[in-house]
């Protein structure tokens, strides 16, 4: 019973760290990256809200009297705050595309992170994006789980705690964006959900012509259909925004139709950036005016990029890949590699097994060839120049043998402890130490050492002084494929970590037992002949091979192949070639925001427009990364 209090006790204080990282640290920075727009992000616009319960489904209008609460059901605005608490936390949002759905899940989100920051009971907000669901109905809450995780974070048995204890708060944007048949089965799933789930609170987004074809309603407690913006007050709105805006303002005074375009919330955003850059699009006679404005406002985005950062085609191409993998996210650390035609695979896998192969091949040509030259005239002199070439190229096939199978292997990060691995490390080095030191010591001592025998127990001690280095050339720990990393390089920078460290690690262990070997049969010919250097510096030169294939195990593979796809894709213009600036400026100018190690566009209608400028068949598909 006291174990069992224990583990309980541990467990709470676990969840109660991670529920104070998440409200102090992960979700603010999620909001503030959500708020960041280029310009005008402080105006409100007057949008107008209908508020009931006529598009969900059940509204228990005798339990919850919503509609007696406001005694009307149209206002000038509402605060979703009281929409959100006479709902009960289950509230359906709904608007045409760019009135301001995800502004208002953004806004619910900043309150709940509040609310949650100072009541311990109060449900923890997650924004999750339902375009990206897949999977039967009943394992609706599954995806939730794993969605938290990968999207934040939290570790799977925490957030299935706070589920079944009704402390999640599930705001869902996107189901839109799913297509037909799978938003009615989206729709199916979230009220099985909801039906297994009762207490949890729930708050869905969705385009209203898309949620009223499905035919099928949400099991929410309320709805607030969001309207557009009153033609007459644009002209308005815009005048008060100063001189900067004249242009646009004497061109909606002559141009009914970018008026009525304008009543959307987005829309107005778009013009007003466009505009305040100084840019001066002719919608004189354009039959497309949305189009034209979304082209203004990403060519206004582009041209602001400085620093030498480079827009080009791979925004483009990075919309399209997001938009065909039914994906809203994508992490800089992997997408050379999850974005990479399929016809670019055969170049791809060559490239990153030839790398591999000369990674190990050539440090350890190098290293022995120097090791002949330097080395004073011996008998053996000759065998040691014969392996110069032998030795690495036999590592070399070695490693292309070992990488080959992983070449394709899920893209992750990699988690390495040097103290505890140096504890592992040491405690293998001490054993296979005394086990050397008395069988050398009897050698030399009976004379065996200098007879066939000692030759028998020279090989099988040299295996035995590898033991170490071959047990540490799995140290590193995997962690899950879908675990985005906490920023963007945070990936790359772990996988730099493990390799170097297991590769140090597997470099001392060669090292100090193959010394050991050499220093106790250093009176025998058998060893004082073979070797051109003193038994610590002839030690060196043996290490390296181990060391480098036990690298490339512990992440050194992956960062070969995220460098070869990046190159790839930087030269066929599928990625920037200054990447970190490019991907910082295309966040500055409010084309992309940030999610952790991830970026999003910062609309779905900006990202379908960039997408249309990759020529419809040109790319095929993307090369498929093996599942775990």
């Amino acid at each position: 019973m006291r174990n069992i209090t224990v583990v309980d006790s541990l467990l709470e204080k676990r969840e109660s760290r991670f529920r104070k990282k998440l409200l102090t640290k992960v979700l603010p920075a999620w909001v503030k990256g959500e708020e960041y727009w280029r310009d005008g992000e402080g105006v409100e616009f007057p949008a107008s809200m209908d508020f009931g319960t006529h598009h969900v489904a059940r509204p228990q209008s005798g339990r919850e009297p919503i509609e007696k609460l406001f005694g009307a059901k149209r206002w000038k605005s509402l605060d979703v705050r009281e929409a959100l608490d006479a709902s009960a936390g289950k509230l359906l949002i709904l608007g045409n595309s760019g009135s301001g759905k995800t502004r208002a899940l953004h806004r619910i989100m900043h309150l709940a992170i509040d609310q949650a920051a100072s009541d311990d009971h109060s449900p923890v907000p997650f924004y999750l994006n339902l375009s990206e669901w897949s999977g039967p109905r009943s394992d609706m809450w599954r995806w939730f789980i794993q969605s938290i995780q990968e999207a934040y974070g939290v570790p799977q048995k925490i957030s299935i705690q706070w589920l079944v204890e009704s402390e999640l708060l599930l705001i869902l944007d996107g189901l839109d964006e799913l297509r037909f048949r799978d938003r009615r089965e989206c729709i199916s799933a979230l009220n099985q959900f909801m039906s297994s789930y009762p207490a949890t609170q729930v708050v869905v987004a969705s385009r209203l012509n898309e949620y009223r074809d499905t035919g099928k309603k949400l099991a929410l407690k309320a709805s607030l259909v969001i309207n557009e913006i009153n033609e007459r007050e644009i002209i308005a709105i815009v005048a008060s925004l100063g001189d900067s805006l004249a242009e646009l303002d004497q061109v909606l005074r002559r141009d009914a139709q970018l008026r009525q375009l304008l009543c959307n919330p987005l829309m107005l955003r778009l013009a007003i950036s466009v505009y305040s850059a100084g840019g001066t699009p002719d919608f004189a006679g354009a039959s497309d005016r949305r189009g034209m404005l979304l082209a203004a406002y990403v060519d206004s985005a582009e041209e602001s990029m400085r620093n030498g950062a480079d827009a080009g085609r791979w925004l483009a191409f990075t919309a399209w890949g997001l938009k065909e993998q039914r994906r809203s996210l994508f992490c800089p650390d992997r997408a050379p590699v999850e974005f990479l035609p399929s016809k670019l695979k055969s170049l791809a896998e060559t490239r990153i097994m030839l790398m591999a192969f000369l990674s190990v091949a050539v440090p350890t040509f190098i290293l022995r060839a120097v090791m002949v030259i330097l080395a004073p005239d011996s008998p053996s002199k000759s065998v040691h120049l014969a392996l110069a070439f032998a030795v690495p190229l036999t590592y070399g096939s070695l490693a292309w043998m070992v990488v080959r199978r992983d070449v394709w292997a899920p893209l992750v990060a990699r988690r390495t402890s040097a103290a505890r691995s140096l504890l592992k490390f040491s405690k293998r080095l001490l054993k296979v130490l005394l086990v050397e030191g008395v069988m050398g010591l009897s050698l030399v001592l009976s004379g065996a050492a200098d007879d066939f025998l000692g030759g028998i127990c020279l090989v099988a001690l040299t295996v035995l002084a590898l033991f170490p280095a071959l047990q540490m050339a799995r140290e590193s720990q995997a962690l899950d494929p879908s675990e985005l990393p906490e920023r963007v390089g945070g990936e790359i920078a772990s996988l730099i970590r493990s390799t170097m460290t297991v590769a140090l690690l597997v470099s001392a262990a060669t090292y100090v037992t193959l010394s050991a070997v050499f220093y106790f049969f250093r009176s025998s010919p058998l060893i004082s002949e073979g070797m051109l250097y003193s038994p610590l510096l002839n030690s060196f030169f043996y290490m390296i091979p181990t060391a480098f294939i036990a690298a490339l195990r512990n992440g050194g593979l992956d960062l070969i192949r995220r460098d070869q796809c990046r190159r790839i894709m930087i030269r066929m213009g599928y990625f920037p070639r200054c990447h970190k600036t490019s991907l910082e400026e295309a966040r500055r100018v409010s084309l992309l925001v940030p999610r952790r190690g991830a970026l999003e566009f910062r609309h779905p209608l900006i990202r379908d427009h960039l997408s249309e400028r990759i020529a419809a068949g040109s790319i095929h598909s993307f090369v498929p990364i093996r599942s775990k």
